[in-house]
C-alpha cells in the first residue's frame, strides 16, 4: 500500500568506560563497504542530516548533505551519543524510523534519502552503568528516541579474573605485534581511511576481467593465524576423515580474513532477498506478544502474571518491526531464500536477551556446565595449570585412575561431588523454594549476608551461606539454587545477572 517499512537495524550500546566500545565502532568502519564516523559532540544537527549555505559569491543558497545522507545505504558511527544535545538527537529522529531528511528552508523544499543503519555508543549517566537502578535512570535519552534502536545492549564491566587474565594477554600481544615490513616503533597509517567504497568493491569482486582502473583483488577465505594478533580464537574441532580417528587431527585455528568478511557482507545484505515464510510470521507474531505480555506483567492469557518487568528499551509496536528485520537479517546470513522458524527463534533470543538480560537455553546449559566442571577439578599448586576437557568422561577416567592407585594425591583436596539426579535438576519445587527463601531471610537477619553490600557473589560465597544450617534438609545444590534465584527474579525480590545477586 505504499507504506515505507525500515530495513535496517540501529543498534545502542550503553557500558563502562574501557569496554572496548570505541574499538568496536572502528572495526566496523573497516569492514563496512560504506561506513561514516562521527561523535556526540562534535555533531551538530544540520551535520548529521542537511544543512543550507549561501554562496559567497553569488549569494545563491544550496544544499549540503549531512553525515547520515551520505551514509544512505551503509552505516553511520556514532560515538560519545550521550554527548549530543537534544535538540540535534531530535532532528535524528526522522531518519532513524522513515529513513529520509525533509528540508523546508530558505525556498528549498526536498526530501534526501538517509537509508542507513546507526550504531552508536554511549556511557550511563552516572559514568558506570549502577545495577541497583533501573535502566531508564542509568540511561539519559527519552523513550523517543529508545524507541527506534532495535536492539539495547548493557555493557558493563564485571570482575572476572580468567577472563581479566586473557584480555591482558592479548593486549599485551597486540602491543608485541609489529606488521611485516615495519620496523619496531615505526608509526602506522590509520586503516580507516583504506575502507573500501560501493563501486571499488564491485570492481574487487569483478574476478580477472575487471578493467584496469578497478582491478581485482586477491581474497582469501582464512588468514595465517598468528599468536599476538589472534591469542582468543578458539581450536576448531577436529573433523572426522572416512577411516581416520579424529583424535589423530592436530586442532586448527581458522579466522576470517577481513577483506572476505566485508566482501560477504555485501553480498549477503544487497544480493539475498528472502521472503517471509507463513510459519516464521505466526512465530514472530506469537513472539510479540509473549514480550509485550512480560513486560507488561499481564501474562500470557492471564497466567503467570507477575507485576511490571523492567526492560532496557520500550517494547512498543516497533518491536515487531525489530524481530522482523533481525530475522531476515540471519537469513540472510544463512544466504536462504525465505525467512524460516529457526529465523524467528534466533530472533525472538536476541531481543530477549537485549530487552530482559535473558540467555538462551543453549547458552544456560553450558554455563551451568562449565561451572560444574570447574568444580570438580581444582588444584592447589597455582603453579601446575588443570585443563578443563569438554569431555566429560576424561575427568571420570582420570578419577579412576587415582583411586586405583591407592586414593587422591596428597596435594589435592576431595569436592563433595553432588548426585546427578540433583546437579540436572530443571525446576525447584515449591516445598524447596520455600526452604531456600527462609534460608535467605535468616542470613540477611543474622546479618551473613547484608543488603547494604549487596551485590553478591554466585555461586561462592552465597550457596554456602544458604546451606549453612540446614538441619534434617537436603543442601541445595548449583542447580537447585539457580532456580530458586530465578524464581525470585521473576517475583521481582532480587536481579540476579552475571552471576551477581542484588536485592531490591
Amino acid at each position: 500500500n505504499g507504506t515505507h517499512i525500515r530495513g535496517d537495524v540501529n543498534v545502542l550500546m550503553v557500558g563502562d568506560p574501557s569496554t572496548a566500545k570505541s574499538q568496536l565502532l572502528r572495526y566496523v568502519l573497516r569492514i563496512a563497504p560504506l561506513a561514516i564516523a562521527t561523535t556526540g559532540r562534535g555533531s551538530s544537527g544540520v551535520g548529521l542530516t542537511a544543512a543550507v549555505v549561501a554562496d559567497k559569491d553569488s549569494g545563491e543558497r544550496r544544499l549540503e548533505a549531512g553525515a547520515m545522507v551520505l551514509a544512505d545505504r551503509g552505516v553511520v558511527c556514532i560515538d560519545e551519543f550521550d554527548k549530543m544535545t537534544d535538540v540535534d538527537r531530535v532532528a535524528i529522529h526522522e531518519v532513524m524510523e522513515q529513513q529520509t531528511v525533509t528540508v523546508a528552508k530558505a525556498g528549498i523544499h526536498t526530501t534526501l534519502n538517509a537509508r542507513c543503519s546507526v550504531l552508536a555508543a554511549a556511557n550511563p549517566v552516572y559514568g558506570r552503568y549502577d545495577p541497583k537502578r533501573p535502566p531508564h535512570q542509568n540511561i539519559a535519552l527519552p523513550d523517543s528516541l529508545l524507541s527506534r534502536f532495535d536492539l539495547l545492549f548493557i555493557v558493563t564491566d564485571s570482575m572476572d579474573e580468567a577472563r581479566d587474565r586473557a584480555i591482558s594477554a592479548h593486549v599485551l600481544r597486540m602491543h608485541r605485534y609489529v606488521p611485516p615490513g615495519v620496523e619496531p616503533g615505526q608509526p602506522l597509517p590509520d586503516m580507516l581511511d583504506q575502507g573500501l567504497g560501493t563501486a571499488s568493491l564491485l570492481a574487487a569482486m569483478n574476478g580477472p576481467d575487471a578493467s584496469a582502473d578497478g582491478a581485482a583483488r586477491p581474497c582469501t577465505v582464512f588468514e595465517p593465524f598468528n599468536e599476538y594478533l589472534h591469542a582468543g580464537v578458539a581450536a576448531a574441532p577436529p573433523r572426522r576423515g572416512r577411516g581416520r580417528p579424529a583424535r589423530n587431527v592436530a586442532p586448527k585455528r581458522e579466522v576470517l580474513s577481513t577483506e572476505f568478511l566485508r566482501r560477504f557482507l555485501y553480498f549477503a545484505k544487497n544480493m539475498v532477498r528472502p521472503v517471509l515464510a507463513d510459519a516464521a510470521a505466526d512465530d514472530l507474531a506469537r513472539a510479540y506478544a509473549e514480550l509485550r505480555a512480560q513486560a507488561s506483567g499481564q501474562g500470557i492469557e492471564g497466567r503467570g502474571a507477575t507485576g511490571a518487568v523492567q526492560t532496557t528499551t520500550p517494547v512498543t509496536a516497533r518491536t515487531l518491526e525489530t524481530l522482523i528485520r533481525l530475522a531476515t537479517a540471519h537469513a540472510k546470513l544463512r544466504l536462504s531464500t525465505t525467512v524460516d522458524a529457526e529465523d524467528a527463534e534466533v530472533a525472538k533470543g536476541l531481543l530477549r536477551f537485549a530487552l530482559f538480560k535473558e540467555k538462551p537455553a543453549t547458552a544456560q546449559r553450558q554455563s551451568r556446565a562449565s561451572r560444574r566442571k570447574a568444580k570438580r577439578v581444582r588444584t592447589s599448586d597455582d603453579d601446575t595449570v588443570s585443563d578443563i576437557s569438554s569431555d566429560e568422561d576424561v575427568v571420570s577416567d582420570h578419577a579412576a585412575d587415582q583411586a586405583d592407585q591407592g586414593g587422591l594425591r596428597p596435594m589435592q583436596t576431595a569436592q563433595p561431588v553432588e548426585p546427578e539426579s540433583a546437579m540436572d535438576v530443571d525446576e525447584i519445587s515449591a516445598d524447596r523454594l520455600a526452604l531456600f527463601k527462609t534460608q535467605l531471610s535468616k542470613a540477611m537477619g543474622e546479618r551473613r549476608l547484608d543488603a547494604s553490600t549487596s551485590p553478591w557473589s554466585f555461586p561462592e560465597p552465597f550457596v554456602s551461606i544458604i546451606n549453612d544450617g540446614l538441619a534434617g534438609h537436603p543442601v541445595f545444590s548449583l542447580a537447585e539454587a539457580e532456580h530458586a534465584l530465578q524464581a525470585m527474579e521473576a517475583e521481582n525480590r532480587l536481579m540476579f545477572r552475571d552471576n551477581m545477586i542484588i536485592m531490591m
